[in-house]
């Protein structure tokens, strides 16, 4: 019996890797739309959001049936619990990377300046992703803990590209839509990074049974210095 849970859990962990990518492949291609306007690959992007939406569903299905057919122990548990949220969070960011790529098609036309931070923080929101992947898969509570701290740099470049849009509005005579749309790219990205950040604090939670809201610098104190 413990044979095949332990086989179930590798698929399980197989088949996070599989979403993990596909989520991963459309945060790149989403960046690389929006740094070139290209539309073909933002409407990809759209296109695919399925994909992700079907494999989430699969590895809902299959925790579930863990749950009901097999006999978890504690540690266990905690894997396919955490696995049921953080695919979620997954998904989530699959959304917003097709979110993006819906506003990308209305940029294509529009003469609008674009502030180059924007991609800085969108390179940043990315590898918070892959690097919360990693931490989940592999239960490194260290490179999860790096994550969340990452996520206080995605917030500052979200303040800062925030107030330089509003100024941009208030002086600008002419339409403020695309101004708008960007200001939407600007959030979707902060929620990628904070998807990534849920997806580490899951991470954690996995290995030490304690879920920490590590957004917060004294969270990520205390569990470091239990770490030293």
């Amino acid at each position: 019996m413990r044979h095949n849970l332990d086989r179930s859990l590798q698929e399980l962990k197989n088949e996070i890797g599989i979403l993990g990518g596909l989520v991963e492949e459309s945060v790149d291609k989403t960046i690389y739309a929006l740094r070139e306007l290209d539309v073909e690959v933002a409407q990809e992007v759209i296109e695919r959001d399925n994909d992700i939406d079907n494999i989430e569903n699969k590895i809902e299905k299959k925790c579930l049936s863990l749950f009901a057919l097999q006999q978890p122990l504690a540690g266990d548990l905690r894997f396919i619990g955490s696995t049921l949220k953080m695919i979620t969070d997954l998904e989530r960011i699959g959304d917003h990377s097709a979110d993006i790529s819906e506003l990308i098609l209305r940029l294509k036309d529009k003469p609008v300046k674009i502030n180059p931070d924007i991609y800085l923080m969108a390179e940043k929101a990315r590898n918070m992703v892959g690097r919360s992947i990693d931490a989940f898969i592999n239960q490194d509570v260290e490179l999860a803990t790096e994550v969340c701290r990452d996520d206080d740099e995605v917030d500052n470049f979200f303040n800062v590209l925030i107030m330089d849009i509003a100024s941009q509005i208030k002086s600008e005579t002419g339409s403020v839509e695309p101004l708008i749309d960007i200001m939407f790219i600007v959030k979707y990205l902060e929620r990628i990074g904070d998807h990534a950040t849920n997806i580490s604090e899951w991470a954690v939670y996995n290995e030490t049974g304690k879920h920490r809201h590590l957004q917060h610098p004294d969270n990520r104190k205390d569990l470091e210095k239990k770490d030293e």
